[in-house]
């Protein structure tokens, strides 16, 4: 089992995560955490961060309000779209429409990068690796990477075959999952039930990382200095914590 193809994560990163993914609560959340990511960075006061990817901006908007110069990158147009609606014309953040294997930027252009929400192991290893060692390049030298993740020992201590969430005015989120371990890939099929009863599915196949890989990765990929913690906080790492890491171009 491999990690689901290009085309299949454009169909997901769609119409389909807007509606299930920004909620009014997700985004609060997400906006205490963007802000608690940058301190945790040491990010100087109106420093240039890069939020990859960035999504419908749930993390780079409020930076934006906390004065940072923040510039978000994604591949999907859809919710690039939905980001610069968001914006509403303000002056930050910048968007950028691009794949994080290959940056529009020169070298040593932001203080920091955030890789937020689980972001990594939609591509596989090497070319996971090939996108951490992007965005080291346009990081200026002592600037940090912080990428926050779900990890492998997390999800085998809390593994469900089944799970639903309720995503506010009566929509359902409902997720079926395998794991496969000698590979590390997760697939998982989620599908989205409307207040009117309507159902629409997309299923995929994700690389989930143990901890050990991913600072291998980030070693292979020019990172040095890569501190593990447990939240955003900079609390302890344990198997059963999301998983935080901090690293120095």
């Amino acid at each position: 089992m491999e990690p689901s193809t290009a085309e299949t994560w454009d169909a997901f990163f769609s119409d389909f995560y807007l509606r299930a993914y920004a909620g009014a609560a997700r985004d609060d959340a997400a906006g205490e955490q963007a802000l608690a990511a940058a301190r945790l960075a040491r990010t100087p006061e109106r420093g240039d961060v890069l939020d990859v990817p960035c999504g419908f901006g749930r993390h780079a908007l409020p930076l934006a309000e906390a004065g940072y110069r923040i510039v978000g990158v994604d591949r999907s147009e859809t919710l690039l779209g939905e980001a610069r609606r968001r914006a509403a014309g303000a002056r930050w953040p910048k968007w950028e429409h691009a794949d994080y294997r290959k940056l529009p930027f020169g070298e040593e252009r932001f203080d920091t990068a955030l890789c937020l929400f689980s972001s990594l192991g939609y591509l596989g290893d090497e070319e996971d690796t090939r996108a951490l060692a992007e965005i080291g390049r346009v990081l200026r030298p002592d600037g940090r990477l912080v990428i926050e993740i779900f990890h492998r020992d997390l999800l085998v201590a809390g593994f469900r075959e089944h799970d639903w969430s309720l995503l506010g005015e009566g929509k359902l989120l409902l997720e079926q999952r395998t794991f496969e371990p000698a590979e590390g890939v997760a697939q998982v099929t989620q599908t989205l039930i409307e207040t009117g009863g309507e159902r629409e599915s997309r299923t995929y196949s994700l690389r989930v990382y143990t901890a050990t890989e991913l600072l291998a990765m980030l070693d292979r990929a020019g990172f040095t200095e890569c501190r593990c913690h447990g939240d955003l906080d900079g609390g302890e790492f344990t198997p059963t914590t999301r998983l935080v890491i901090v690293a120095r171009r």
